[in-house]
């Protein structure tokens, strides 16, 4: 027969085991939750920063992309100064060869510095020039035919930077519709050939 000092204490131990095993189990949801928590705080400010860095990134493209756009808008006005300078001086060449002599009142002009009154002058002339004559001249003529052919060449140049540089196509209807454009139009006629910018429109249909 068991007396009841012994029977307590085994009693009294598992009552203490048990204790112990409800408190780990309870406990440890509490911890696992902790960290869990502590991943979920992590990964947010890892989260955060990596989409600041995205954001800034793309922002520094956006800023090297505006840089170039700038850059290469400063290179083509620079380029497209000099071709169209180069293109009025041809156009004092040309008038030379087609009506003989400089008119006084277009080089006195000139000389003030309106570098485009001969291109102007020839431009507007338009279907008032003799165009059979231009273009027996253009064949017969070397001298003739390398002034025109270098200004067919020239406005081209411009016009396709113009079509580079100008995704609206602004600036090349811009040129295609000034002074220089008609008179390119004029030599394209002059030398047999179409001119570029309808070969273009073409090409595109």
């Amino acid at each position: 027969t068991t007396t009841p000092g012994h029977s307590s204490a085994p009693i009294g131990h598992s009552r203490s085991i048990l204790s112990s095993e409800t408190a780990r189990l309870f406990s440890f949801p509490t911890s696992a939750i902790r960290a869990a928590n502590d991943a979920t705080a992590t990964f947010s400010r890892q989260s955060n920063a990596l989409f600041k860095a995205v954001q800034d990134a793309a922002q520094h493209i956006d800023d090297i992309r505006k840089a170039e756009g700038r850059t290469q808008r400063e290179a083509f006005l620079s380029s497209a100064k000099f071709i169209v300078e180069s293109l009025h001086s041809l156009s004092v060449d040309l008038t030379r060869m087609i009506d003989g002599e400089v008119p006084e009142k277009t080089w006195k002009a000139f000389q003030k510095g309106d570098i485009g009154a001969f291109t102007r002058r020839l431009g507007q002339l338009g279907d008032a020039l003799p165009m059979d004559k231009l273009r027996s001249k253009f064949a017969d003529d070397s001298e003739f035919r390398t002034y025109v052919n270098r200004f067919l060449r020239q406005f081209e140049d411009l016009f396709d930077q113009a079509a580079a540089n100008d995704h609206g196509d602004l600036l090349a209807s811009t040129f295609v519709s000034s002074d220089t454009g008609r008179l390119y139009t004029i030599l394209c006629s002059a030398a047999g050939r179409e001119a570029k910018f309808n070969r273009e429109e073409k090409r595109v249909a």
